[in-house]
């Protein structure tokens, strides 16, 4: 469970601060609890997503470490230094990722559009484009940088 003021990622809402846990009337008289989260980019959105049983990926946000370890395997890969491990992600494979919130697979799947975004479907795209701008998010919360500084650091590795 999550504490009060706690920043956590929401793989669909991005990186957002746990405003409070409150119980909320489900039917009649059954109670439940739900996470009220503030968006950290918008202090105006506010999601309720249900303590237990939530359709969503929450975790808490990526260490200062990991977070420059997922930056370097993207420079790293879109360089040519690193192989893709992939050569196609079908629209079920690249929603998988979105949902699943994992740092590591955002990483690999930000890799791959930046580096093959020509040769992608526009709904893999579309969902791709989720994913990156989900990861820069948290990257430039947890390393204290603007979303410009961590698009800037991966697209001099580009040209």
């Amino acid at each position: 469970m999550f504490e009060k003021k706690e920043y956590i990622m929401d793989s669909t809402f991005g990186v957002c601060m746990v405003e409070k846990v409150t119980k909320l009337v489900v039917g009649r008289e059954q109670q439940m609890e739900y996470y009220v989260l503030q968006s950290a980019a918008d202090k105006k959105k506010k999601a309720y997503i249900p303590v237990q049983n939530h359709e969503t990926v929450l975790r808490k946000l990526m260490t200062p470490e990991q977070a420059m370890s997922v930056l370097e395997k993207i420079k790293m890969t879109i360089n040519g230094n690193d192989a893709l491990e992939v050569d196609t992600i079908t629209v079920e494979e690249a929603q998988k990722i979105l949902e699943g919130g994992e740092p590591d697979s955002w990483g690999k799947a930000s890799s791959y559009l930046l580096k093959r975004k020509e040769e992608i479907s526009p709904s893999v795209a579309e969902i791709l484009e989720k994913i990156w701008g989900q990861l820069v998010n948290e990257l430039a919360f947890v390393l204290k940088k603007s979303k410009d500084d961590i698009r800037q650091m991966v697209n001099n590795r580009i040209k």
